[in-house]
Protein backbone atom coordinates (compact mmCIF):
# COMPACT_ATOMS: atom_id res chain seq x y z
CA UNK A 1 0.00 0.00 0.00
CA UNK A 2 2.65 2.59 1.02
CA UNK A 3 4.71 1.61 -1.73
CA UNK A 4 1.68 2.53 -3.98
CA UNK A 5 1.46 5.93 -2.23
CA UNK A 6 4.75 7.06 -2.98
CA UNK A 7 4.84 5.73 -6.69
CA UNK A 8 2.04 7.97 -6.98
CA UNK A 9 3.36 11.20 -5.38
CA UNK A 10 6.68 10.82 -7.23
CA UNK A 11 4.92 10.53 -10.78
CA UNK A 12 2.45 13.57 -9.69
CA UNK A 13 5.63 15.88 -8.62
CA UNK A 14 7.05 14.57 -12.03
CA UNK A 15 4.48 15.58 -13.77
CA UNK A 16 3.96 19.04 -12.69
CA UNK A 17 7.60 19.95 -13.07
CA UNK A 18 7.67 18.77 -16.51
CA UNK A 19 4.42 20.59 -17.12
CA UNK A 20 6.14 23.78 -15.84
CA UNK A 21 9.24 23.29 -17.74
CA UNK A 22 6.55 22.82 -20.86
CA UNK A 23 4.67 26.18 -19.88
CA UNK A 24 8.10 27.78 -19.45
CA UNK A 25 9.25 26.81 -22.70
CA UNK A 26 5.79 27.53 -24.45
CA UNK A 27 5.82 31.15 -23.18
CA UNK A 28 9.57 31.90 -24.02
CA UNK A 29 10.29 30.07 -27.40
CA UNK A 30 9.00 32.58 -30.30
CA UNK A 31 6.42 30.55 -32.23
CA UNK A 32 5.75 30.76 -36.07
CA UNK A 33 7.43 29.58 -39.43
CA UNK A 34 10.81 31.91 -40.26
CA UNK A 35 11.73 32.89 -43.42
CA UNK A 36 15.12 33.52 -45.36
CA UNK A 37 16.62 35.08 -48.12
CA UNK A 38 19.26 33.61 -50.95
CA UNK A 39 21.96 34.55 -48.81
CA UNK A 40 20.99 32.51 -45.51
CA UNK A 41 19.78 35.57 -43.54
CA UNK A 42 16.23 35.61 -41.73
CA UNK A 43 13.78 38.01 -43.15
CA UNK A 44 12.02 39.53 -40.57
CA UNK A 45 8.95 41.43 -42.28
CA UNK A 46 6.46 40.94 -44.71
CA UNK A 47 7.04 43.17 -48.13
CA UNK A 48 4.29 45.85 -48.24
CA UNK A 49 3.32 44.35 -51.64
CA UNK A 50 2.67 41.00 -50.72
CA UNK A 51 0.57 41.99 -47.11
CA UNK A 52 -0.19 39.51 -44.29
CA UNK A 53 -0.35 35.75 -44.67
CA UNK A 54 -2.89 33.93 -45.14
CA UNK A 55 -4.13 30.13 -44.41
CA UNK A 56 -3.86 27.76 -47.00
CA UNK A 57 -7.33 26.98 -48.99
CA UNK A 58 -8.19 23.45 -50.25
CA UNK A 59 -9.25 23.19 -54.37
CA UNK A 60 -10.09 19.59 -53.86
CA UNK A 61 -13.83 20.32 -54.14
CA UNK A 62 -15.65 20.63 -57.14
CA UNK A 63 -17.80 23.95 -55.28
CA UNK A 64 -14.49 26.11 -54.37
CA UNK A 65 -13.72 28.45 -57.15
CA UNK A 66 -10.72 29.18 -58.26
CA UNK A 67 -9.20 32.56 -58.67
CA UNK A 68 -6.41 33.45 -61.14
CA UNK A 69 -4.79 36.72 -60.88
CA UNK A 70 -3.20 38.19 -63.79
CA UNK A 71 0.23 39.63 -63.34
CA UNK A 72 -0.13 42.12 -66.30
Amino acid sequence: MTFTVVFATIFLVAFVIIGGVVMYLSKTIEHGEARFDSTGKEIKNEPKDRGPARPAQRLDSDNTPIQVKDDE
